[in-house]
């Protein structure tokens, strides 16, 4: 999947892609896991304004496993344009969150399973879920029944509200 109008030079985000940076990621030492932590933090302070504000009141695990995955997501499209990504302005994170409520007043089922059956973004199909799908070890996507869905459904919409900020765009 390549972003519409980008160069052939950026390596397309598909599953192979996702899984390198996951498998990379999940390598790092403790003390790389907090020194990235902390840069992230720094380079993308609304993102993680946008993270604690979506996982207030969650298990603290919970609140780690979000910024843990809005840390990978951005990771992911590092990786594919092959440089760090600018900060993402208050405003488009704004705008994205202005997005995902209109999503979930449409069409979007108020029940976590239905609104995990949608979550995906029509323009990237399989991005968000393939992600979840990754972090919580799922075997062809089909999600394992000791994990709790309204969890699932936060996370789901935390990474659908952040890849709609970093406006991926179309993809083929």
């Amino acid at each position: 999947m390549r972003p519409q109008g980008v160069s052939s030079s950026v390596r397309g985000i598909d599953r192979d892609l996702v899984d390198h940076v996951w498998r990379d990621v999940t390598a790092y030492p403790p003390a790389r896991v907090a020194s990235e932590a902390a840069e992230f933090i720094a380079r993308q302070p609304h993102v993680a304004v946008l993270t604690r504000a979506m996982t207030e009141g969650q298990d603290p695990a919970v609140r780690q496993a979000a910024f843990g995955l809005a840390f990978l997501l951005v990771k992911i499209v590092e990786e594919s344009l092959g440089h760090a990504f600018p900060p993402i302005a208050e405003a488009r994170i704004a705008e994205a969150c202005e997005a995902t409520r209109q999503w979930l007043a449409g069409d979007a089922a108020a029940d976590p399973a239905g609104m995990l059956e949608r979550a995906a973004d029509p323009a990237h199909p399989s991005l968000v879920p393939y992600v979840l799908s990754v972090f919580y070890g799922e075997a062809d996507g089909v999600p394992r029944s000791e994990y709790d869905e309204g969890v699932r459904a936060c996370l789901a919409l935390l990474l659908r509200t952040l890849s709609t900020a970093l406006d991926l765009g179309a993809v083929e």
